[in-house]
């Protein structure tokens, strides 16, 4: 996918449960309030794995690849869970995803080792 693309006019909302799990890996975490989220992409989600229970946003920015931010909802930490697909699997695509979100001082916190090079 073109990065470049990646604008808030391009992201679509998605359902969580048209994510699936098998096909995201965890990338970063993102330093974001959810009520600024709530604010300009509407309600979070609730889901539920064998681990918790969660809030959640899904985004699908182009077809074959979604993302999707993760805050657990008995035990918030400081910020969301950014999981990807394959094709968004790296700290480009982490920044440009946090832009396209359009929230004002959202920002990475911490990157999966994995993703850098």
């Amino acid at each position: 996918m073109d990065l470049r693309k990646l604008e808030p006019a391009g992201l679509k909302r998605i359902r969580e449960k048209d994510v699936g799990p098998r096909d995201i890996r965890w990338l970063v975490q993102v330093d974001v309030e959810r009520a600024a989220l709530e604010e300009r992409w509407g309600a979070t989600e609730i889901a539920h794995d064998d681990f918790a229970k969660w809030f959640c946003f899904a985004f699908s920015p182009a077809e074959g690849e979604a993302f999707i931010l993760l805050l657990q909802v008995d035990h918030p930490v400081a910020g969301f869970v950014l999981s990807v697909t394959k094709g968004l699997f790296s700290p480009e695509a982490a920044e440009r995803i946090v832009q396209a979100l359009d929230i004002p001082g959202a920002r990475i916190t911490r990157t999966n080792s994995e993703a850098t090079p």
